[in-house]
């Protein structure tokens, strides 16, 4: 079996090593992709990264952007991971677009042309509605950014309104409709990765 790096990006508002129900979603895609390849994952909690406010590639001696973007250009899928919070993406995931910038604007070495041929993916979690808005915000700035969407390359869960967040994630996991998200998500992940590799578009 040919073996993909997958690195995700992890934009849990929790830090170290506390729960998080986005992670848990994300690692059940995962294991489906490691089910049609071998596959070499990093998760980077971005909650616990030093990503300063700004456009450019480095905005401080002590940031870890250039870092990051070291491990994206390396990697063959990229699953950006994302709770919900008051309807829209985290935070988090808001600073990695906007310092993905850098790409945009020529700075990181190939522009965009870095992550043409890459794979993305999404994963969303949350209390209530508002996944495929957050999706759809996601999926415009990855195609954009020249990375290739396969279909159904999105697993999400949002719980039904009103009902105590404390128990998404045991409702969550009796969900079968959760469960065949994933399967898709990752059997598509890893179906394109190795279409690109074998068949890459022309940079």
């Amino acid at each position: 079996m040919e073996t993909l790096n997958v690195l995700v990006l992890n934009a849990s508002l929790k830090h170290g090593e506390k729960p998080s129900n986005t992670e848990e979603v994300t690692n059940m895609v995962l294991a489906e992709m490691e089910k049609h390849a071998s596959i070499i994952s990093e998760t980077i909690r971005l909650s616990d990264m030093h990503i300063p406010v700004g456009l450019g590639y480095r905005e401080s001696d002590d940031d870890q952007w250039p870092d990051i973007v070291e491990k994206m250009v390396a990697a063959d899928v990229l699953i950006f991971a994302t709770p919900i919070w008051w309807g829209g993406r985290s935070s988090l995931i808001q600073r990695v677009i906007e310092r993905m910038d850098a790409f945009d604007e020529g700075i990181v070495p190939e522009g965009r042309g870095a992550l043409l041929n890459k794979v993305g993916g999404v994963v969303i979690t949350g209390s209530e509605d508002g996944a495929q808005a957050v999706l759809a915000g996601i999926m415009e700035v990855l195609t954009f950014m020249n990375v290739t969407l396969p279909p159904q390359c999105c697993t999400y869960w949002v719980g039904e309104t009103g009902l105590d967040p404390k128990t998404d994630a045991e409702r969550r996991r009796k969900n079968p409709v959760v469960q065949h998200m994933a399967e898709a998500t990752g059997k598509n992940l890893v179906h394109a990765a190795l279409t690109l590799r074998a068949n890459p578009f022309p940079n």
